[in-house]
């Protein structure tokens, strides 16, 4: 009955989480440039529930029956009879499922993602067989319909375990939002026949000095200061090959690779950059972005096209996120119940079991 108050509110943590992202996402759905956010959830280890000297249940008899479905290097695996494990920091998990891939050192362990998304190699739970953790090496590996673990066509290691025949089964131990993720997805562009107006197509950046630090952005709407350099709203330079861009020249323009044409001639270009995992960029502030200490993929050249006199929109879509928030608030008032049941079933415990 606790741990239902735990399951609860760890829903609700995460829905408030959810409902603070969306607001988010709502509040910015006119602002230049902005990409949406998601809050990626996943659940704790279910646990194992078993009987304290209660009466001892027959072992299922025949084949384990085991199902499983692959995506990409991800093998989702369930079975009807017996239990998968799984080495925990907590201790061992008994599932009726599992997911599981081969790390860089040979062995099968579980996904684990990174703050940016990425899946790390070495931070999954390791999936244990009868013999320990499943080491499968360089070989081709597979799960035949019996549990067993074969390596180039030979059985190493058996995965189902038949547990303790007073096994109850597993619970959930609730869930929780580890991350918030941008969605980089191209927003709409819209016309606005201003000449400083600049809109990205494709995957890549602005280059803005922010306070002496380049930070980058896809907020295309700038204009041109007393000094005349091409700056964004706030006053920030935008970066050129040749450090600030200086607009002299109010019969100038911006062709689609990034090129300051002024006067017929070319006086400066955009300097962009691009990222083959976009994840190894984060925001910070109101449109602007920060690469990573460490990045897990490279820069490259930008292949986009740059479009003068537009503006890329918000890729937030005010309809989708107003649903979402209605049914994050309807879970929210769910294990809101779910709490306050339980709390008056406690209550009931301890007065009228009390008195008998």
């Amino acid at each position: 009955m606790i741990k239902g108050l735990y399951v609860a509110g760890t829903s609700m943590i995460t829905n408030i989480n959810k409902m603070d992202v969306i607001s988010n996402n709502l509040a910015n759905v006119n602002t230049t440039g902005f990409k949406k956010d998601r809050v990626e959830v996943e659940s704790f280890n279910a646990r194992l529930f078993t009987r304290i000297n209660g009466s001892m249940l027959t072992t299922e008899p025949g084949a384990k029956d085991i199902t499983q479905t692959t995506r990409g290097e991800e093998v989702t695996a369930d079975t009807k009879k017996g239990y998968f494990r799984v080495q925990t920091e907590n201790g061992i998990h008994y599932g009726k499922s599992v997911q599981f891939f081969k790390d860089t050192d040979g062995y099968l362990r579980t996904f684990y993602k990174n703050v940016g998304g990425t899946i790390d190699n070495l931070k999954g739970d390791l999936v244990l067989g009868n013999k320990g953790p499943i080491y499968v090496g360089e070989g081709t590996y597979e799960l035949d319909d019996n549990g067993n673990m074969l390596v180039d066509g030979t059985i190493v290691d058996q995965m189902i375990t038949m547990v303790h025949p007073s096994v109850v089964g597993t619970m959930s131990a609730g869930i929780r939002g580890y991350s918030v993720l941008t969605d980089h997805e191209q927003g709409q562009l819209e016309m606005t026949n201003n000449s400083f107006d600049l809109a990205i197509k494709g995957e890549g950046f602005f280059n803005i000095d922010v306070n002496g630090e380049i930070l980058y952005s896809r907020n295309g709407a700038f204009t041109r200061n007393s000094m005349n350099e091409l700056v964004t709203f706030e006053g920030h330079k935008v970066i050129g090959l040749n450090g600030p861009i200086y607009i002299d020249s109010d019969s100038f323009s911006v062709n689609e690779f990034g090129e300051v044409i002024q006067d017929g001639e070319i006086t400066d270009k955009l300097t962009m950059t691009a990222f083959t995992n976009i994840a190894d960029v984060y925001k910070v502030g109101t449109g602007y972005y920060r690469e990573r200490g460490e990045l897990t993929g490279e820069k490259v050249n930008f292949e986009g096209e740059i479009i003068q006199g537009f503006v890329e929109q918000s890729n937030t879509d005010a309809i989708t996120e107003m649903i979402q928030l209605i049914g994050m608030n309807r879970n929210y008032e769910t294990s809101q119940k779910v709490i306050t049941t339980i709390d008056d079933m406690i209550a009931k415990s301890v007065t009228e079991l009390g008195r008998v």
